[in-house]
């Protein structure tokens, strides 16, 4: 080797020495704190702890270490009650994290603890009553490298006990479906002593990610020079906000926001070129100004900005993923907080936009032909509309609130299965209304369209549409005829399987009973009501969810829906 050839070694997963790895379940830490209590030495300390004092449990870990491996905790702590409480229940949330195609196999994903697979049912029942819990993501930037990610979160989460001096109750959820895996982790707002959980908010935002990166480091050994290095080239041209915009926030004349990167007596480091080569790229995406040879002036809003920016660039990617192929990329549209025009459409999508707060988000494929993008405050408000079923996003106003987003339902069924249904369906509704849902030529509309055309010709088959004059017209009360054939054949089935008979109803009659359950038919969502001496199937609406098996009551109206009593309020179900 001459003195000219540069030699680096490259550090290597601590303890791999070819030889099989440790026993399923334990990462490589584990097996060393494990030896380390054998030996007598007590808990393996992953560093200096010490920061001053702090309020709460946990008031003052240690800061970092330059090498370290990097990881990202997100936090936030969700309160049950009380005005600042505006999160989706715990167990929806829970039903959420556990969807199709998070696992690493694609399956659904599973909730574990320290032990292993756990019932995240009684883990929500046990929160029930507590004043708040608290919810992280972390995600290790080289989490594909280690050797079992939920090993690696017990140990995380074992030495946060430590740190707390307390038990935790906590479960956790690995998510693969994304470019970085990461675990979503919730834990019980209450201590091993029955009191609520407080946890210091520098170790919520610091002393956490520190154990977690010392965790990380001590398995797959520190950053090479190299890694760190294409870690920041990455963060040159990136779309968001990075340790490059910190530094020169940093660097920059607070009063005016520039920052002066002309080169020293001694040149540019490296690491003065990324400074620049960021500057530069910051000036294409219009968020810094040249002032001058190697001087900037930063965007007052740099970070909130890039932020956004950041965002907008994971909301394009969930549209091109619900987008079929061969569709233009410019029928993509982000709405904002209210729409002007009702956005009709099939339900393209559904997921958590925010996956920490709880905000949703929906994606339309509208029938004006373009791809839509709403978000909601939480993942309730995007309703339980099958994914290709109909759905309408309106603007709702109410007296004394702003106005807002509202997903209404229209379908359960997607349009390929109401085109041979047996019930009263959208297309039906469609083909007979005086003022039908207006269709665009393409996307969405035209196939919509061709549905309406093959919906006629079936109903031919059935002898509920005719040809005159050279078209083919539905017959007379064509919905009501479909919903009565759809509701007869359904109390048939339901009186096989209960033995009950159905009650039918008139304008004007009473309904009373127990709401028993929840139908989803072509025509329709119904509720079943037992009235004790048999059934009635009328019109569903959300407010009964909260009544199921217990008594409602309400009258017909002269539109077939159901002008409800429920406690002290009143509303109709259409």
């Amino acid at each position: 080797m001459t003195s000219d050839d540069r030699f680096e070694p490259r550090l290597g997963r601590i303890g791999n020495d070819g030889a099989g790895g440790v026993r399923k379940g334990r990462s490589f830490v584990s097996e060393v704190m494990k030896a380390a209590r054998r030996a007598g030495g007590g808990a393996l300390d992953l560093g200096p702890r010490r920061m001053g004092p702090r309020p709460g449990r946990g008031g003052g870990r240690a800061p970092s270490r330059v090498a370290s491996r990097q990881v990202v905790i997100k936090s936030r702590i969700i309160r049950h009650q009380g005005a600042r409480f505006r999160a989706a229940p715990l167990s929806q949330h829970l039903r959420y994290l556990r969807r199709e195609g998070v696992n690493r196999d694609g399956r659904p994903g599973e909730v574990f603890d320290h032990e292993g697979l756990t019932d995240h049912q009684a883990f929500a029942a046990r929160c029930e009553d507590d004043r708040h819990h608290f919810r992280f993501i972390v995600s290790p930037e080289d989490a594909q490298q280690l050797q079992d990610l939920r090993a690696t979160t017990r140990d995380l989460m074992a030495q946060v006990e430590r740190d707390l001096h307390t038990r935790l109750d906590w479960v956790a959820v690995d998510h693969w479906n994304t470019d970085n895996p990461h675990v979503h982790v919730l834990v019980r707002g209450v201590a091993d002593d029955g009191r609520d959980l407080v946890i210091s908010g520098d170790y919520i935002g610091r002393g956490m990610r520190q154990r977690a990166m010392d965790l990380v480091s001590l398995e797959l050994g520190p950053r090479s020079e190299r890694e760190i290095a294409a870690s920041l080239d990455k963060e040159v041209s990136a779309q968001r906000w990075t340790s490059l915009d910190r530094r020169l926030r940093e660097q920059s004349d607070l009063g005016e926001g520039v920052v002066d990167l002309r080169p020293a007596a001694r040149g540019r480091t490296p690491a003065d070129l990324r400074l620049v080569g960021r500057a530069q790229a910051l000036e294409g995406l219009s968020l810094a100004e040249a002032v001058g040879s190697g001087r900037w002036r930063l965007a007052r809003d740099l970070e909130s900005r890039l932020r956004g920016l950041a965002e907008r660039g994971d909301i394009i990617k969930t549209l091109h993923a619900a987008m079929a192929p061969g569709r233009d990329p410019a029928a993509l549209v982000i709405q904002g907080d209210q729409v002007g025009e009702p956005v009709f459409g099939r339900l393209a999508d559904r997921g958590l936009h925010d996956e920490l707060a709880g905000q949703a988000y929906v994606v339309v494929d509208g029938a004006d032909g373009r791809l839509h993008h709403f978000k909601f405050s939480d993942l309730a408000q995007t309703g339980d509309t099958p994914i290709g079923g109909l759905v309408e996003v309106r603007t709702r106003t109410v007296e004394s609130s702003p106005p807002r987003l509202e997903l209404v339902h229209r379908s359960d069924l997607t349009i390929e299965a109401q085109i041979n249904a047996d019930g009263a369906t959208w297309l039906d509704r469609q083909m007979v209304s005086r003022t039908p849902q207006p269709l665009a030529p393409a996307g969405f509309g035209a196939e919509l369209s061709d549905a309406v055309d093959r919906r006629r010709a079936y109903l031919e088959t059935q002898g509920l549409a005719q040809r005159q004059g050279g078209r083919l017209l539905p017959v007379r009360d064509l919905v009501a005829t479909l919903r009565r054939r759809e509701l007869d054949r359904i109390a048939g089935n339901l009186r096989a399987e209960t033995g009950a008979v159905r009650t039918e109803l008139e304008t004007g009659d009473a309904v009373r009973g127990a709401y028993a359950r929840r139908l989803d038919l072509a025509s329709g969502r119904f509720a079943m009501i037992d009235d004790g001496l048999g059934f009635q199937l009328v019109p569903w609406t959300r407010a009964l969810d909260a009544r199921l098996g217990q008594e409602v009551k309400g009258t017909i109206t002269p539109g077939g829906g159901v002008d409800w009593v429920l406690g002290r309020k009143r509303g109709i179900g259409l």
